[in-house]
This record gives C-alpha cells, structure tokens and sequence, in this order.
C-alpha cells in the first residue's frame, strides 16, 4: 500500500463516522501525549538494582587495585629516584612532620636576634619578616637623613612601612638598647 491508499482510508474512515475538524485535532493531541508518555515509561521506567554486596565488591576491587599501584610506585621510587622515595612513618609521625612543616616561622623566630636601627646594616634589616632590600635601602636612607631614629614609631614614616608592618617587627627591633 502507499502513502495515498492510506490516506484515502483514513479519510474515508473520518467522513463515515463524521468527525469534525475540533474533534480531529483533540485526538491527534491526544494521541501524541500517549506516544510520549508511552517512550518516557519505555526509556526512564528502568529500575536500577544496587545492592550493598556489588558496592562491597567494587569498593574491595578498588582497594586492591590502588595498593597495587601503590606499590608499583615505591618499587620505581626506590630504584630510580631512592632519595624521594616514600619512607614508611606512620600517620601520626606525618601528621607532626606536616604541622611543622607548615609553621617554619616558630623555628625563625627563636633563632632572630634583635636588631639596633640606628647600626643595623642592610644584611641585618633584610633577617626581619617583612622587610626586603628594598625596605632596608629605605630605612638606612631616612636613619642617614635624619640623624637616626628617636622612637621606633619612628619608622611609619619611611615610605611602604604601615603600622601592621611595624607590630610585626616591633619584637625584634630596638634603639640603643631602648625598646
């Protein structure tokens, strides 16, 4: 049959039982809203099975896997880079060795002696937290044009030097022997 003979039936059909136009459309719409509704329950009507015993398994599977490749990169750490390789400490040892490794500045702080401003060399004003070449270039300037600093608050007035700056290095700073 073709296309035609089709549509010859389908209008012989609806002129028999006459069927006006509103009707014709209200039951393509509907029939196209079952259409759908049937291709949504065919294709997201799936149910998936998951059970706690295939997670078990897969999760076992991945474990096992990951120590594998865990000690596939020891084995090639240890033979071509034997200095890197992963030392086995406990994770308690880590933790300690991580907590310091975050916190160097404890360690600098008890090793940073005080400094004079008014003697201190560029060398020595560069060991304060916060203060570079360029810093201590500025205040070796202000001390040599101003004859040396009389109080430490002093130092707000060499250009880049803010009061955060100054509280930071205010420990470890002193004028003859005055703090």
């Amino acid at each position: 049959m073709k296309f035609n003979d089709l549509k010859r039936k389908a209008f012989f059909w609806i002129d028999r039982l006459q069927i006006s136009r509103s009707e014709r459309i209200s039951i393509s719409i509907l029939l196209g809203i079952l259409v759908v509704l049937f291709m949504l329950n065919f294709f997201l009507g799936k149910t998936f099975n998951y059970s706690q015993e295939k997670y078990d398994a897969i999760m076992a599977e991945f474990d096992k896997r990951s120590a594998q490749l865990h000690q596939e990169q020891k084995e090639l750490d240890q033979k071509y880079n034997p200095e890197l390789a992963v030392s086995e400490t406990p994770a308690s040892e880590e933790v300690e060795q991580t907590e310091t490794e975050k916190h160097p500045e404890q360690d600098e702080t008890a090793s940073i002696e005080i400094i004079n401003l008014n003697t201190a060399t560029s060398a020595e004003l560069q060991t304060l937290n916060g203060i570079g070449e360029a810093y201590a270039g500025r205040i070796i300037k202000y001390r040599e044009a101003n004859g040396g600093f009389d109080s430490i608050e002093e130092l707000l007035n060499v250009k880049g030097i803010g009061e955060k700056r100054l509280e930071n290095i205010r420990p470890f700073i002193t004028l003859d022997g005055k703090e």
